[in-house]
């Protein structure tokens, strides 16, 4: 996604630090060093989020950069750099707000708080081709059905029975997902009108296109997942299916996902569970559930979706 941006010269990938094993981890983050970091000589280090991360905090100071800033979380963090900053009350609102702030709190100026989305011409012109003639006279609906968590996907089954509906009422569909959702896709495709359904999945396109589509598009449904900020970074309506409960406990209300990552910068609509399911609620974490399946989220139903299409659709009418 970082391809195409202005403001970055070199993007660097560590292997994905799960503190699942640390001793693999520390080591893993100590040879990234040697082999990236230590040459450089940074002036500047800055950790953004809120979790607790022993491993990041480590490379962090790995990097050597004569500044290093985060959030003051634990001892070893404020022991390992060079500036850590108490979360204020702005904290528990949005992620961008949460980041925003840390560089408030070292100084820096915030020019604009917009998100930005990079694609090229190219990008564009392959999502056209692929959408030509797709949808014409028909509110364009971005869907995306991936996720990067089972419990974050809205089974495909009851997606359906919306999805029906909202073509219905003159809706056509651009299907998103990773290569996980082709069976998904397939299914959708299946079950469908073929005129009023575009099912991108099979066409195994790149980040960059994916943007590009959606920018073709008039609305985002769908759930969770890098779409959805996507399309609010376009600045398109979205409506979106979130696995956080309702009646989450008040605790974790503030670092619940679905408040700290809805939508950015555009009108949206969440639809949540009212209620946590039994297990989730006997062992409440951020999340607010914790299966390793579509689980909480699949109490929302159906016409749920329908009305929020409906409510979208009637807002959009007064104010786009």
């Amino acid at each position: 996604m970082a391809e195409l941006c202005p403001y970055v010269n070199e993007v660097l990938s560590i292997k994905s630090i799960r503190e699942i094993n640390l001793r693999e981890d520390f080591i893993n983050a100590a040879n990234f060093a040697a082999e990236h970091l230590w040459q450089r000589r940074f002036d500047l280090a800055i950790c953004l989020g809120t979790v607790i991360n022993l491993i990041r905090n480590f490379l962090m100071y790995l990097s050597g950069a004569r500044q290093r800033v985060t959030y003051l979380f634990d001892e070893l963090g404020g022991f390992l750099n060079t500036h850590c900053y108490p979360m204020s009350k702005e904290w528990n609102t949005h992620d961008v707000m949460i980041n925003l702030y840390l560089l408030k709190a070292h100084g820096l100026k915030i020019g604009s708080t917009d998100i930005e989305i990079w694609f090229n011409n190219s990008d564009l012109y392959t999502a056209r081709r692929l959408l030509k003639n797709f949808g014409e006279g028909r509110i364009k609906v971005a869907v995306g059905i991936g996720a990067n968590s089972p419990a974050r996907k809205y089974p495909i089954e009851k997606y359906l029975v919306a999805f029906k509906q909202i073509i219905d009422k003159g809706a056509a569909l651009i299907v998103l997902g990773g290569q996980s959702e082709l069976d998904d896709a397939k299914f959708l495709d299946d079950n469908l009108p073929e005129e009023f359904v575009k099912n991108l999945v099979s066409e195994n396109i790149n980040w960059r296109v994916t943007m590009a589509a959606i920018s073709q598009s008039d609305l985002y449904l769908g759930n969770d997942t890098g779409t959805q900020h996507v399309a609010a970074a376009l600045e398109k309506p979205v409506i979106v299916l979130s696995r956080v409960a309702r009646d989450i406990k008040d605790f974790f209300k503030s670092l619940n996902e679905s408040e700290r990552y809805r939508p950015w910068g555009t009108d949206a609509i969440v639809l949540q569970p009212e209620h946590q399911l039994e297990e989730c609620r006997a062992n409440p974490v951020y999340q607010g559930c914790t299966a390793d399946k579509a689980h909480c989220i699949a109490q929302i139903e159906p016409d749920e979706i329908v009305a929020a299409f409906d409510l979208m659709i009637d807002f959009m009418r007064e104010n786009y």
